[in-house]
């Protein structure tokens, strides 16, 4: 029973985090972070991401006993679901848009990076002017 409720919590804080790191790729046009080409695409993809998973939420005590999942437990799924979702975004959008991406060269170091290339190319670019 903890190990559905704990898969359940964790997927839902998954999905909702994936769909927030879209928004914020599109409102801040980080080109490197979004899986789409045009914002309004991220903006449908946080809404049916986000949306049921805040359902998913707001109705758990209605579908789940409560109590199960105690506070620390929660909060150590939600770091877990946080992390692999950051990680799964990265390499997603990696992976989606290196192709697109391949010619633009950093400007810009950190997150400003992201706004011209990929996580992934923003490392290469970043460790390849050091050498």
């Amino acid at each position: 029973m903890i190990t559905r409720l704990a898969l359940e919590y964790f997927c839902l804080a998954f999905v909702a985090t994936v769909g927030v790191l879209q928004v914020v790729a599109a409102y801040n046009e980080l080109r490197g972070v979004s899986f789409f080409g045009r914002k309004i695409y991220s903006y449908l993809f946080a809404a049916f991401t986000v949306g049921p998973a805040l359902a998913g939420f707001f109705t758990w005590n209605l579908r789940n006993p409560t109590g199960i999942i105690q506070g620390s437990e929660q909060f150590g799924f939600f770091m877990l679901a946080l992390t692999a979702a950051l990680i799964f975004t990265l390499a997603a959008s990696s992976l989606l848009k290196n192709r697109h991406l391949r010619g633009n060269h950093a400007q810009h170091d950190g997150l400003e990076a992201l706004r011209e290339v990929t996580f992934f190319q923003a490392l290469r670019h970043r460790f390849g002017r050091r050498r």
